[in-house]
């Protein structure tokens, strides 16, 4: 019963519907833009102890990372005016290996932002986390920044909070 029902409204819908309307044909338009970042040759600093604890990012193992981070950017306008965005990345083949003691490490990296803009103003969310783990101590690193902004047409900030936090185990 329930799957004639449903049936019955979208074919209900699809008659009642104009074909010929598009996406275009209302302003609207989306864009797809990918890229890959080769992160070959470059190198990070692992700030923490053996035991766990943080260590001031000079005193770190310089960790050398080969692979590459993904990232989709998706841009979308509407019919009225308003300009919507996302990025995503997404980690390619990433691991590193400690300069000092030879270990290997895990990495996971992922980000997200979304955001709006029209003219009476710009807003967004965006979200960013790296974490290293060590293939044989299991030593762990997190870096995770994450916030939201509302700015007014004239430029004014109106909603600003942003944090920034790091963990080591």
């Amino acid at each position: 019963m329930k799957s004639a029902l449903l049936t019955a409204i979208l074919t209900g819908c699809a008659l009642t519907l104009p074909s010929d309307v598009t996406a275009q044909d209302r302003g609207a338009e989306r864009i797809v833009l990918e890229h890959l970042y080769d992160l070959s040759d470059s190198l990070f600093t692992f700030p923490c102890s053996a035991d766990g604890e943080p260590l001031p990012e000079e005193d770190g193992e310089l960790i050398e990372v080969e692979g590459a981070v993904y990232e989709r950017m998706t841009l979308h306008t509407d019919g009225a005016e308003g300009l919507h965005y996302r990025v995503n990345t997404m980690p390619v083949g990433i691991r590193g290996v400690g300069l000092v003691s030879g270990e290997e490490f895990r990495i996971t990296e992922n980000s997200l932002t979304i955001a709006r803009q029209r003219l009476t103003a710009l807003s967004g969310t965006y979200q960013d986390r790296f974490k290293l783990v060590g293939k044989d101590t299991r030593r762990t690193y997190w870096l995770v920044s994450k916030g939201h902004y509302l700015i007014a047409a004239d430029g004014t900030v109106k909603v600003s909070r942003d944090s920034f936090s790091t963990e080591c185990r």
